[in-house]
């Protein structure tokens, strides 16, 4: 499977292509960066970044018709998501384990888990149309194993202990590394084997009314 396509040299969008159901990350510097999380084989990604951004990925992934399931050992810094997310029609279960998470999606209602908790290990067998965001500290000497295990990581800031283990989960080059530096207020970086896109995530003016224009 390719992970990533980088056009940064051509005038089509990047495509981090793990599915046929994509998700709009951000800008790239050849143009969107689409994330396709939903395909009918499970699909897991390596996440470290800003409450902001866990929020935008769930609700973006509700905006496609799935169905969130956030595991956390603190439920408050969700419940004014769970709130929107409910209030627009969509549905999200905050979970303390995952023993009630769903076992599959569907084509049109795939199931995003995020796991705070280290719950879902990667023995745990996922469903189709089914994607795991696992957050958890990139500067951890563990989190080279479990990028590795990614099909794609989300990082922000990538500095430091973060940076090395980032180039080493997915033989990134230092010209690579190099984007990954000087990153704006509401730039990511997005990883996967051989590939790395420094993307620009602002929420849209809807979204930013919507989940933080409180």
């Amino acid at each position: 499977m390719t992970v990533m396509r980088d056009t940064s040299t051509a005038t089509s969008a990047s495509v981090m292509s793990s599915g046929p159901a994509g998700l709009l990350l951000g800008r790239g510097q050849g143009g969107p960066v689409t994330v396709r999380l939903f395909r009918p084989e499970p699909t897991r990604a390596f996440l470290s970044a800003p409450e902001w951004v866990k929020w935008l990925i769930a609700f973006r992934a509700v905006c496609l018709g799935g169905h969130v399931s956030v595991i956390a050992g603190d439920h408050r810094p969700w419940l004014g998501l769970a709130d929107t997310i409910r209030a627009c029609g969509g549905t999200i279960d905050l979970l303390r384990s995952a023993d009630e998470l769903p076992g599959q999606g569907r084509v049109y209602r795939p199931s995003l888990i995020i796991d705070e908790q280290g719950a879902v290990t990667p023995q745990m067998r996922l469903g189709a149309w089914q994607a795991l965001v696992t957050a958890s500290n990139p500067a951890a000497e563990a989190s080279v194993s479990d990028m590795r295990n990614s099909d794609m990581s989300i990082i922000v800031p990538a500095e430091g202990r973060t940076s090395e283990n980032l180039r080493r989960a997915y033989a990134l080059s230092p010209a690579q590394m190099k984007q990954a530096t000087n990153l704006g207020d509401s730039d990511v970086v997005c990883a996967s084997v051989r590939r790395l896109v420094k993307v620009s995530m602002p929420p849209s003016p809807t979204e930013y009314r919507v989940l933080f224009g409180r």
